[in-house]
């Protein structure tokens, strides 16, 4: 006699896991007796390109070589003075990961993440796997005189249509997390044509004013391009900037927002600063880029 499903239910039972056991079921387990070896970039944060499914990635431990007083200090000026996310590791790498999603979702290409993956002998919560990405940094790109220099301008206008597509996008949906708060042409590189960016592990806060946090971010870049190019080519890329970024409100802010800031302590603090730290006079100082700037903008009505 043939046996109903519901008896074959009463043969054989399952038992149900919770997600989380369910997770820990899947995750997959890596161990390495020696994983100095595999040390990429010490940065604060350790970085490691370690083999994985026939290729590599990148291991990225959030505790670094700073001790915890240094890091609430840190923390404690991210969230009070610089409005910034907390700088403990597990908080910067749940800033990062969530950033990564935001970035990924608005089209920008950004590292994938390898979820479901525990190394041995490492901190929960304190660790991620990333894609390996043999790319060329903008900051090494750049300045190389054996790539055409007509290449080079080429990845720069993807670079600044990318740029100012994401500030719009910041501005109008009023969120920070689009803003690169680390950001300078060491943080963007080319690999296949296309742009990856990435270093999201702190992020600005507030929702309001977004734009005045864009305009940070230009002053951020623009200073890169002088500290890693030599005099002349510089210029040719600041101009490039200002003639093919379409953000025009946005590059006039700069001036603004360092010297007539919104926020009266804020504009005492960089005048004082401006006037009186050597490090603010560089040529190549935020202070000055915000000058050269308005004075272009001047030139240029």
């Amino acid at each position: 006699m043939p046996i109903a499903h519901s008896d074959l239910d009463t043969f054989f039972t399952y038992p149900i896991l919770s997600p989380a056991l369910e997770r820990q079921w899947q995750m997959e387990k890596l161990r390495f007796d020696n994983l100095d070896q595999y040390l990429l970039l010490k940065n604060g944060n350790y970085l490691y390109k370690i083999p994985y499914q026939n290729g590599f990635a990148v291991l990225k431990l959030y505790y670094d070589s700073r001790g915890w007083l240094e890091r609430i200090g840190k923390t404690l000026d991210n969230l009070i003075v610089m409005g910034q996310t907390s700088f403990m590791p597990r908080s910067r790498l749940r800033t990062e990961q969530r950033a990564l999603r935001i970035w990924r979702e608005a089209g920008f290409r950004v590292f994938r993440v390898y979820e479901d993956v525990e190394v041995e002998g490492l901190p929960k919560g304190g660790y991620a796997l990333y894609e390996y990405v043999p790319g060329r940094n903008f900051h090494k790109l750049l300045p190389d005189e054996s790539v055409p220099l007509e290449d080079r301008i080429r990845f720069y206008r993807i670079f600044l249509d990318q740029w100012h597509r994401r500030h719009k996008m910041a501005v109008e949906k009023s969120e920070p997390r689009l803003i690169h708060e680390n950001g300078d042409i060491k943080h963007v590189m080319e690999y296949n044509g296309e742009l990856v960016w990435f270093d999201f592990e702190m992020c600005f806060r507030s929702r309001f004013h977004v734009e005045d946090l864009v305009s940070r971010e230009i002053l951020a870049y623009v200073k890169s391009l002088a500290d890693f190019l030599p005099p002349e080519r510089f210029e040719l890329f600041f101009n490039e900037t200002m003639l093919v970024y379409p953000g025009r409100e946005f590059l006039a802010n700069t001036h603004t927002v360092l010297f007539n800031n919104r926020n009266p302590f804020i504009r005492l603090a960089r005048r004082l600063d401006f006037r009186f730290r050597k490090r603010s006079r560089k040529p190549s100082s935020k202070y000055n880029m915000a000058l050269k700037i308005r004075q272009w903008l001047e030139q240029h009505p």
